[in-house]
């Protein structure tokens, strides 16, 4: 079988017209579910009552659910209730008119915030609990160890977990077509059903894929090199 190295540039240009799409797809979720999933270790770190309970079955559930699942649930909930909820509000909106990004958004932000929570609440967990007494015993608030002792050691130990988890959104976002939104797989093989050369499609897609996740790795580990040297010299 011969291969097609003009049809590969061809569909590599084709994908690369959706790195946008799914760049949002990767960075958005990971920013919610961030937030999301912090504020949920927080509340099962603290053990606060009813919603620990809820929030642990919560990431219990998203863990073991596929991301092409939650992303079909998603669909098919949003078709069926909102046209419902616009209705009886009589807002003008319709299922129609949403962007179909919002719904894929929506549910890998559902998966990212599991991982999420579970990243922080580990990196929580490893902190000395000598550490967060002596800073009660100074005086300071709860809020104040969370933002001067607690989170300053959370973020270097939960980034190479966040880092994997944006590379596991970015692979994750080519199950979307399921939803109608077409990313950089979906452009390579539509480009590809002209003339059924899907291998060169595949392979112009996994060295666009290939060159987002290295990036994503290169800036991680120039970080992390940056944030060890600024804690080297405040400790000499």
């Amino acid at each position: 079988m011969d291969f097609d190295f003009a049809f590969m540039l061809e569909a590599f240009l084709a994908a690369l017209h959706y790195l946008p799409t799914t760049l949002l797809l990767g960075f958005l979720p990971l920013v919610f579910g961030s937030a999301l999933g912090l504020a949920i270790a927080l509340i099962r770190h603290y053990e606060i009552p009813i919603l620990a309970v809820f929030f642990k079955w919560f990431v219990t559930i998203f863990k073991a659910v596929p991301v092409v699942l939650i992303l079909l649930v998603s669909y098919l909930v949003f078709s069926d209730v909102l046209d419902k909820i616009a209705n009886s509000l009589a807002l003008s909106i319709s299922f129609r008119d949403i962007d179909r990004r919002s719904i894929a958004i929506f549910a890998l932000t559902l998966y990212a915030t599991s991982g999420l929570s579970e990243i922080f609440r580990g990196a929580f967990a490893s902190i000395p609990k000598g550490q967060i007494d002596a800073a009660y015993s100074v005086g300071l608030t709860t809020l104040q160890v969370l933002r001067r002792v607690m989170i300053p050691q959370v973020i270097p130990l939960a980034l190479p977990l966040v880092n994997n988890m944006l590379i596991s959104l970015i692979k994750a976002s080519s199950l979307v077509s399921m939803v109608s939104v077409v990313d950089i797989l979906n452009g390579a093989v539509i480009e590809a059903n002209v003339n059924y050369r899907y291998l060169e499609a595949y392979v112009a897609v996994s060295i666009i894929y290939w060159g987002v996740c290295a990036s994503i790795e290169a800036v991680t580990a120039g970080y992390e090199k940056y944030a060890n040297r600024n804690r080297r010299r405040q400790f000499a």
